[in-house]
């Protein structure tokens, strides 16, 4: 189903763990993997735990030797009543744990997508979303009462 970017045959291990602002874990999470090259490699729903494992390709970097990751990837993240996560640059290594708080959706108020790392207009990062969303074929949640424009992603698919 995704396509394979790697230089080698090696893969990396990210671990994401989902939660909320209440420290909660948020299980059925969608996580969606997507290579520096912006394809997907991955995507999967969390657990009980609020917890999913990707195995990534490395990429080659030759920019510091020293460091363990093979390459970064980006993330995007969503869940039924909460508003998406667009995670940039997560290294991919060995063993890496990269956390994510998904923000509630709030009625009467506005909800977009957010977003760790980098600072996208929120119009580019609708965009971004949702173009990960359509390739995956993901399904909207209902509209939100007060926001009759915005519905975010739901991690279900079609």
């Amino acid at each position: 189903m995704f396509a394979a970017v790697s230089t080698n045959q090696q893969k990396g291990h990210i671990e994401f763990r989902v939660g909320s602002p209440k420290s909660t874990t948020i299980a059925g999470a969608r996580v969606i993997v997507i290579s520096h090259e912006g394809k997907i490699v991955d995507s999967g729903l969390t657990n009980a735990r609020g917890v999913w494992n990707a195995s990534v390709p490395f990429h080659e970097m030759k920019w510091n030797q020293g460091f363990d990751a093979k390459g970064v990837v980006n993330a995007v993240v969503l869940a039924n009543g909460y508003n998406e996560q667009a995670v940039f640059v997560v290294p991919n290594s060995q063993n890496t744990v990269q956390t994510v708080v998904l923000q509630p959706i709030v009625p009467n108020s506005r909800n977009e997508p957010s977003q760790s790392l980098g600072d996208f207009f929120r119009h580019d990062l609708k965009m971004y979303v949702d173009y990960y969303a359509k390739e995956l074929k993901l399904k909207k949640q209902p509209p939100i009462p007060g926001d009759p424009g915005y519905a975010p992603w739901s991690p279900e698919q079609q």
